[in-house]
């Protein structure tokens, strides 16, 4: 499966609704974390927003902090700095040893109700980046070799190589709910 086919299939299972996205200057968010976006995150945050799967899995909207801004007087507290600066030290203070990566090359792009965290092994092409998944209950890291849209595809839909995620909400939910944090403020605002 590609990126592309990821985010089509993911479209199918959760057909965006209008107005959901969120508007990203990709090229400041880019220039910021020195690196580009792979593709499927970009299209899941300009149709879906920091959207929310199932009560229990945030896809993090991206934002210029970084984890070596995100204590700079002033920074906005939380967002995608502050989590993947939390996913490094937990890294360094894990020590995986079936994963052949640094603490740097992470970068978080989810977290769940659990304490769980998805992230990307930032290695080669954007698109081919590896998601890396921190199972909080018993601490231990997994590799997947899929992007982030074809990870949450596999997931929905109970697909072998994603056991890791076999007792979440989200295993075999081939609809489950979603919301950003527009929606969720709109919703409280009634």
């Amino acid at each position: 499966m590609t990126a592309q086919n990821g985010v089509e299939e993911l479209t199918e299972l959760l057909p965006p609704r209008p107005g959901s996205g969120l508007a990203v200057d990709w090229a400041a968010v880019e220039e910021a974390w020195g690196l580009e976006f792979p593709s499927d995150y970009k299209h899941v945050i300009d149709h879906y927003g920091d959207v929310l799967l199932g009560d229990y899995l945030q896809v993090i909207a991206p934002t210029t902090v970084t984890p070596d801004t995100c204590d700079e007087p002033g920074a906005p507290r939380g967002g995608m700095g502050f989590i993947t600066a939390d996913t490094r030290d937990t890294w360094a203070d894990t020590e995986p040893a079936d994963i052949d990566a640094e603490p740097e090359e992470l970068v978080t792009w989810g977290a769940a109700s659990s304490a769980d965290l998805f992230c990307w092994l930032t290695r080669g092409e954007p698109d081919e980046w590896s998601v890396v998944v921190f199972s909080h209950g018993d601490d231990a890291w997994t590799q997947h070799d899929l992007g982030m849209a074809e990870f949450l595809v596999h997931v929905l839909n109970g697909r072998p190589g994603v056991e890791v995620m076999a007792e979440t909400p989200l295993w075999g939910d081939r609809s489950p709910s979603y919301v950003n944090s527009a929606e969720r403020r709109r919703a409280r605002g009634k």
